[in-house]
């Protein structure tokens, strides 16, 4: 009788415990039934590593890449996820950051030899506006995405070698969001952003790598 007991005990516990286990995968790993959305979020981090590449002067001169200072950033995101189309959605951001031109060994090349001297550096802002298609997993919970878009770079430098001009680019990310409500989330994102440095004398390519963080609100 107590082994009858038992038995019967223990294919109790273990029905509930398959329930259970069937119910968290169901809301971690399915997909959500309705995948219509709009969503407003807030992003803060740090860039990392950007530089000014192929690097060009007036009359011929080239000059070797130039390291820029890493540097905040934070910015605001809006996107909406269609019915119709639910794994992939528009996203518009504006961001800015301030990765200066740091004070550095510069080698320059000409026809007539090639020379190095000590770069100054200088003070310079890039605010990024950006329209990007994003491609994100709908599950419940989490959410990996990734986007790529068009981005036009804003740049201001008090110094006459970029002014303030504007110059299209690519525009690329790629993160995690975590829902810790049904309407607010959390995520994790890199971001990398690529345009040309305005300027009539100096121009180059400006390659910047960020890791941000931010909450989102979704309704």
């Amino acid at each position: 009788m107590r082994s009858e007991h038992f038995t019967g005990v223990t294919r109790t516990v273990l029905l509930y415990s398959f329930r259970w286990m069937g119910m968290a995968t169901m809301v971690f790993a399915q997909p959500c039934l309705s995948y219509a959305e709009t969503y407003v979020a807030g992003l803060a981090g740090y860039g990392l590593s950007a530089q000014l590449t192929d690097v060009r002067m007036a009359g011929g001169v080239t000059g070797s890449n130039l390291d820029l200072q890493n540097s905040p950033i934070y910015g605001l995101k809006v996107g909406h996820f269609s019915d119709g189309l639910k794994y992939f959605g528009g996203e518009a951001e504006l961001y800015t950051a301030t990765p200066f031109i740091k004070q550095q060994p510069h080698t320059q090349s000409s026809p007539s030899g090639t020379q190095t001297g000590i770069l100054q550096g200088g003070h310079q802002r890039v605010t990024t506006a950006a329209f990007n298609v994003v491609y994100r997993y709908p599950g419940q919970v989490v959410q990996p995405y990734a986007g790529v878009g068009l981005g036009f770079s804003w740049f201001t430098s008090p110094t006459s070698t970029a002014g303030a001009a504007v110059r299209p680019g690519l525009n690329v990310l790629a993160g995690t969001r975590v829902f810790v409500t049904e309407q607010m989330a959390l995520f994790g994102e890199y971001k990398y952003n690529h345009t040309s440095f305005p300027g009539e004398d100096f121009k180059a390519d400006y390659n910047a790598h960020f890791f941000v963080f931010g909450v989102g609100y979704h309704f």
